[in-house]
């Protein structure tokens, strides 16, 4: 194989296993070393065997090809499949929930110190103060900070 073939092979892997690295192998791992280290050997090969002149462009056209391929990635469909797009807007919690203080329920799971209770139908995620609350144990609501529902047994 000739010097110049040699040298597109070396950088057109490199290209390609930066691309697997990027899409389909998420990090930064081996397959994305193994992708640099044949660009750079493929602009080593081309500096010493063709010319120095020819070294520059070979590491100049690798790196702007990475550079254009990084630019453009994150315009395809597979990247923007990997962003979520939707935005959260809005209180975190229920505004339901604070209108649970002192109404009475009854746990549907054993509280240690977190489970899950029911009150008017409903079930609620809810916390004890602490302590362990069977289950089918009534119960109160004695707080609520933000989506917190602390309860007690009645």
């Amino acid at each position: 194989m000739t010097p110049i073939a040699l040298v597109i092979v070396l950088i057109l892997t490199g290209l390609a296993l930066v691309v697997v690295e990027v899409l389909v192998i998420p990090g930064f791992g081996l397959i994305g070393l193994l992708g640099g280290g044949a660009i750079l050997a493929g602009g080593w090969i081309s500096y010493s065997q063709l010319s120095p002149s020819a070294g520059v462009i070979a590491w100049a056209g690798g790196l702007a090809a990475a550079g254009l391929m990084l630019w453009l990635l994150p315009k395809t469909r597979a990247a923007r499949k990997m962003v979520l797009q939707a935005r959260h807007e809005g209180a975190a919690s229920d505004p339901a929930l604070a209108q649970l203080v002192g109404q009475e329920g009854i746990t549907i799971t054993a509280l240690r110190p977190a489970g899950t209770a029911r009150f008017d139908g409903r079930p609620v995620d809810v916390v004890s103060d602490g302590q362990f609350v069977e289950q089918d144990t009534p119960v109160r609501v004695v707080q609520v900070e933000g989506a917190r529902v602390v309860v007690e047994p009645r």
